[in-house]
């Protein structure tokens, strides 16, 4: 979008020059000419790669102002990646016409951008429309120019494909930034570093058609000198059904569902991404949904691919940044996956998450190997039984050395059996958990730790895998062997059996799974 900001940046230099030879002359005579004289002066200040055309151009002496109606720039066949600008008025107020005495163009306190409506292609072609060695004589000019207001009211805008395909879309903007230096706009990358500026607007989407995904967004702000951004109804929405979604892909893989109602950043300094640094003080989090699928009965990408920890993703970056608070509430996971070969599919649920993560940074940042990432999370698994989870993390250690402590409340693990059954292959006949604790450490490579449980009246039955559904006297006598002989139905009190967990790491599963299938390492430990 910089690029359609100089071209309105170009237009107001255009018309402060006519300003300062049309207001020697009594404007009503000099409509057809100033036309005349704008559009070409418009198209000599972009190297001719641009064409303008308005209506009315309209000079108010006693009012100190200019006003320019229904503009449209379109590029010539030399810039393609502008497909059209247009407003549907420009005005230049608070003119100070005396400073003609001493230069050939006038100051002014604001440009108010009404209406923008920019269009431009996705495609990046390199231009040297505004390039500065290009044209000293727009640099000249832009440096004799005072600092002014810059106020843009209910834009929009679309980025499209050369096929018309949309790729991005805003239906309202409004921007306004206070004493702007020119020069400093017309190199777009210094727009947000602006003092002063703020942002608001709604209505964003974001298409990722090749990763079957599409962005949106509602309502958004953003204070530069308050350090404040906000953004709701932030939807990563699949475009596919859930089955049809890893035929496409053919292959097995996560549809991923989300849904975040309100989003805030909260204390950060702009100015030091010039250093390629970025450091936030918190980001909050409310009413987070997120359903993931997977359908087990595709195959997995061929090949090895292993899954990141936090260390490789710290350190794949030379950008700093640096995370000092996240804050979760009132959030809300389900997992659900088919795997063969039953008929049905099992889920698990975390709910009313409220979770806080600190001191995330990447190896760039200077306290990257000072500080240690801690992650807090309180839940109600499946919705019925509170949970917690700390986590300890070495981000800086290469060996991605860290601790996961796990405490469950009084749970009956009927509730958790459609994961059991059709994932598991276990269905609960009886039982209740009293507690579980849990705490392990874990490095790139394995997991030890130990697992307490205390359960009573535990009954379970072995489904055959190979036939979940299938049920008989075979059937019946494993189940009879297995709670009479291999189980233990009860584990209380002082003696309860402790499990103990060692595991090691399936490199192809996220950090998630990680911790999932150490913890239940030591579960299959205490039961047996």
């Amino acid at each position: 979008m910089k690029k359609a900001l100089k071209v309105f940046l170009i237009f107001v230099i255009s018309v402060a020059i006519l300003a300062g030879a049309a207001a020697y002359i009594a404007p009503a005579f000099l409509s057809t000419p100033l036309k005349k004289a704008l559009t070409e002066e418009f198209s000599r200040q972009t190297d001719q790669d641009f064409t303008l055309d308005f209506s009315t151009f309209d000079i108010g002496i006693l009012k100190r102002s200019i006003t320019v109606d229904s503009i449209v720039v379109r590029p010539d066949s030399a810039s393609p990646s502008i497909k059209q600008v247009s407003a549907k008025a420009v005005s230049i107020t608070g003119i100070k016409w005396l400073s003609l005495f001493n230069k050939p163009f006038p100051n002014f306190d604001r440009v108010i951008i009404q209406q923008p409506d920019v269009e431009l292609y996705s495609r990046d072609f390199s231009s040297s429309a505004f390039a500065s060695t290009d044209n000293n004589y727009t640099d000249d000019i832009s440096k004799k120019l005072a600092t002014f207001d810059l106020i843009i009211n209910n834009g929009k805008g679309q980025i499209i494909r050369p096929n018309k395909q949309e790729v991005f879309r805003i239906d309202d903007i409004s921007v306004e930034a206070r004493d702007v230096n020119i020069n400093e706009l017309l190199d777009g990358s210094q727009l947000i570093f602006m003092d002063n500026l703020i942002i608001n607007g709604s209505g964003l989407r974001f298409s990722m058609e090749r990763k079957l995904y599409e962005i949106t967004g509602g309502d958004f702000s953003f204070n530069k000198k308050s350090q404040y951004a906000s953004l709701s109804d932030f939807k990563l929405t699949p475009l596919a059904p859930k089955y049809r979604f890893s035929e496409i892909k053919n292959r097995q893989i996560d549809r991923i569902d989300l849904n975040i109602p309100r989003m805030e950043f909260i204390g950060f300094e702009m100015s030091t991404l010039a250093n390629k640094h970025f450091e936030l003080d918190s980001l909050h989090i409310a009413g987070a949904r997120m359903e993931v699928f997977r359908d087990k009965y595709k195959e997995r990408p061929p090949g090895i691919n292993p899954k990141p920890l936090l260390y490789e993703l710290a350190t794949e970056t030379d950008f700093s940044f640096g995370l000092n608070k996240a804050v979760i509430a009132d959030a809300n996971i389900t997992y659900e996956e088919h795997k063969p070969p039953a008929q049905k599919t099992g889920s698990i649920s975390f709910n009313n998450i409220n979770a806080t993560l600190q001191d995330f940074r990447t190896e760039s940042h200077p306290e990257f190997r000072e500080d240690s990432l801690k992650l807090d999370v309180e839940t109600l698994f499946m919705n019925t039984s509170r949970m917690t989870l700390d986590v300890g993390y070495a981000t800086f250690d290469r060996n991605n050395t860290h601790t996961v402590s796990v405490n469950l409340d009084s749970f009956d693990p009927k509730e958790a059996g459609d994961m059991l059954q059709h994932v598991g292959f276990v269905k609960i006949e009886d039982g209740l958990v009293d507690n579980m604790q849990a705490s392990y450490s874990l490095n790139s490579e394995k997991a030890s730790g130990e697992v307490r449980i205390l359960y009573r009246d535990l009954k379970v039955s072995f489904l055959n895998k190979n036939n979940p559904e299938k049920t008989g006297l075979k059937q019946q006598f494993g189940d009879f062997i297995a709670n009479t002989f291999v189980l233990k139905s009860d584990n209380l009190g002082e003696n309860a059996r402790i499990g103990k967990i060692n595991f090691e790491r399936e490199i192809e599963k996220s950090i998630f799974a990680y911790w999932w299938k150490s913890l239940l390492d030591g579960i299959k430990e205490v039961i047996k």
